[in-house]
């Protein structure tokens, strides 16, 4: 099948996610102009809008992307933020894997407003959750239990039950994906936008490599692409459940990335700051991509740029650019790491 994937040009090495604002914990309610304003001067011109987003910021960087020399420019937005548009908050919940087929036709639409909105604001990328697999709740409070006491190095058990118990159940959510996916990728051609497959925030979610793989394989050709979420995959690596390995050769090949170090449970801190190799995996990252961090909301706006600004210093091209790439797809460091 030919690719319909759109051509994007280069973008930006690293875009900031607005999940924390600046003056976000000022007892003064925040503004949009506040926020573009402070955003600018710090040079924090490359933005990831999630959902929910600021009341008016859309609306905003819309006004603002006609302008022939904005500086403003809005690499990817989650698909979320379509529910939002709608004026429909609680559709942002509603799940493409879901196996009601109401629930993921809700979802498919939210996703395809946010093509629309990505559309006005001359974005090229709209991130994308398939959802969870249903039924696995009781299993998951187990393993994270687990691996809260210290007890999932040793113990790998509770980890087998939930995966043995997600691969019975995952062929009905994956058809239910398919569905929703063949109809999105249509949207996504005729708008000239890419899809952003998000790597899951747990494990109970979908995709995990192997199942991208497979969906990669079948939509090959439709603008269908993966996005890595470090954090995420350094937790279910940390869990015990995917090797960080896998979940890096699987994502890697994509367009944006959501970049951060983590602590634990604790994703989205500034490159330095916690206990993952963020550049040696910068290293396997395409020279074209952008980074996005989306910060940890508990850190504080000085603390996100911070964790940018790293960030962009961290950039695949950057680090090609001072010494050549390792001959494994994977750093050593990396690829070292069990399941």
């Amino acid at each position: 099948m030919q690719s319909q994937t759109p051509s994007h040009a280069s973008g930006p090495r690293a875009a900031l996610g607005l999940s924390v604002l600046p003056g976000g914990q000022s007892p003064t309610p925040v503004s949009v102009d506040s926020v573009l304003s402070s955003l600018l001067s710090e040079g924090a011109t490359a933005l990831h809008l999630p959902a929910p987003g600021l009341p008016g910021l859309v609306e905003t960087l819309q006004k603002l992307v006609m302008e022939p020399r904005t500086e403003v420019k809005v690499c990817a937005i989650d698909a979320e933020l379509g529910a939002h548009t709608l004026d429909r908050p609680q559709a942002a919940l509603a799940q493409l894997a879901a196996l009601d087929k109401e629930e993921s036709r809700t979802a498919t639409h939210v996703a395809k407003t946010a093509l629309a909105v990505a559309t006005s604001l001359s974005c090229p990328f709209v991130r994308v959750r398939l959802g969870e697999v249903a039924g696995l709740s009781r299993l998951w409070q187990n393993v994270r239990a687990h691996f809260l006491r210290g007890a999932a190095f040793e113990d790998s058990e509770p980890g087998d039950e939930l995966l043995q118990a997600r691969s019975a159940l995952l062929p009905r959510h994956l058809d239910a994906v398919r569905r929703a996916l063949e109809s999105l990728a249509n949207l996504a051609v005729h708008s000239q936008k890419t899809l952003l497959i998000a790597y899951p925030r747990r494990v109970t979610e979908l995709p995990l490599p192997l199942e991208l793989r497979l969906l990669l394989e079948e939509f090959d050709g439709a603008p269908l692409r993966p996005c890595l979420d470090l954090p995420a995959a350094h937790l279910s690596s940390m869990m015990r459940l995917v090797s960080l390995a896998d979940s890096v050769r699987s994502f890697a090949k994509g367009p944006l990335h959501c970049v951060g170090d983590a602590c634990g449970p604790i994703g989205a801190l500034p490159p330095g700051s916690g206990e993952v190799e963020v550049a040696a995996v910068c290293r396997t990252l395409p020279k074209d991509a952008t980074l996005s961090f989306m910060p940890w909301p508990g850190l504080s706006f000085r603390e996100a740029l911070a964790g940018f600004r790293s960030l962009a210093s961290l950039h695949p091209a950057a680090l090609h650019d001072a010494e050549s790439g390792p001959s494994s797809p994977v750093p050593s460091s990396v690829a070292g790491q069990a399941t």
